[in-house]
């Protein structure tokens, strides 16, 4: 059966507790991306522009987060906020996973990697995947 369709801006609550307990006794996210552990899959692509280039956005914001109390490495977010946001959901507010979190389809992140690497490879910065 196919995965019903959501506005692109839904979100649905954010487990905290669970998220702390990860960050802080669970394998650091970026070592068990890269060793292929089947829990940290993600798309990934290179630049943070091949998202304007994409997404319909008012701003894009890029920001690092991590604690040595937890996620203990540099790493970057890049954040589209789509136009038509009320200024008072905007910058932290929208960024706050206490406000809820984004929840696209692997099938949806996978497009949406795909649009991502095609525009970072329009740009002439990576080579189109084969």
């Amino acid at each position: 059966m196919p995965t019903p369709m959501r506005k692109p801006m839904d979100r649905e609550p954010m487990d905290l507790e669970a998220y702390v307990e990860r960050t802080r006794g669970g394998p650091c996210f970026v070592c068990a991306f890269l060793a292929g552990h089947p829990g940290y899959a993600h798309e990934s692509v290179e630049v943070a522009l091949a998202v304007e280039d994409v997404f319909d956005s008012e701003r894009t914001y890029l920001y690092s987060l991590g604690s040595r109390q937890g996620n203990a490495h540099l790493h970057w977010h890049i954040a589209a906020l789509p136009p038509g946001v009320p200024y008072e959901r905007q910058q932290f507010h929208s960024l706050m996973t206490e406000n809820g979190v984004l929840s696209p389809s692997p099938e949806e992140r996978a497009a949406t990697a795909g649009l991502l690497r095609a525009a970072v490879a329009a740009r002439g910065v990576l080579e189109a995947p084969r």
